[in-house]
């Protein structure tokens, strides 16, 4: 299935590697976010300009600064700490540590599953797991199945759109899905459907219409 990746999202999956998808080798999610923030610190010292173009979409301070920019800025390892928090939907890295619970690995398979346009995996877990249609991401974001199919506000690397991606959100809604299920993002709590219009990778992808038709039919 073909899948739209804007840039910084195949830079940051060439970047991170397995980092970002072996969370069965952690016992807690804090010690996963630890390592990501560690590798984060080692692409700073390195000059990675995708971990740069992170840090100005996530960090709070920093927010929509150039590279260069922050290169002048000497960052250090708390910013990284700040940019994960707040990436996976914590205010702080405080939050973090306090997420003793592993990962639900069934639920961040499926979220992969669906942006890789796997839709036969989608279908076989949701069969198994039925709950699946309405679990919750265990970051502070609590993003959904429908929020992570809108492309916005959830992880950086997961912004992306597999072709056939309002066929799954019409299959998720017709399994139950709850369409006003709210995610924590940019200040506030938003369903799905209200994140989809603002998201510019359904529109590059050029799927946006039928997107939108499929979240609101």
């Amino acid at each position: 299935m073909e899948v739209y990746r804007p840039n910084i999202v195949t830079e940051l999956e060439t970047f991170y590697g397995d980092f970002l998808t072996d969370i069965g080798s952690y016992s807690t999610i804090k010690d996963h976010l630890a390592d990501l923030s560690a590798r984060m610190w080692e692409g700073i010292q390195d000059g990675n300009k995708a971990v740069f173009k992170e840090i100005s979409n996530y960090h709070w301070a920093h927010l929509g600064k150039s590279t260069e920019n922050l290169i002048a800025l000497n960052l250090d390892e708390n910013d990284c700490k700040k940019t994960i928090a707040n990436e996976y939907g914590f205010r702080r890295w405080t939050e973090v540590q306090h997420v003793n619970r592993p990962y639900n690995v069934a639920f961040e398979n499926t979220v992969n599953a669906i942006l890789e346009g796997d839709f036969s995996t989608l279908k076989n877990n949701i069969s198994k797991r039925k709950e699946l249609v309405n679990t919750k991401s265990l970051y502070g974001h609590r993003a959904t199945l429908l929020h992570y199919a809108a492309t916005n506000g959830v992880e950086i690397w997961r912004q992306k759109v597999p072709m056939n991606l309002p066929d799954m959100v019409r299959y998720l809604i017709e399994n139950g899905a709850n369409k006003k299920a709210k995610m924590k993002v940019y200040g506030g709590e938003y369903t799905a459907a209200e994140l989809v219009p603002s998201s510019a990778h359904p529109y590059n992808a050029g799927i946006m219409d039928e997107l939108q038709l499929a979240f609101n039919g």
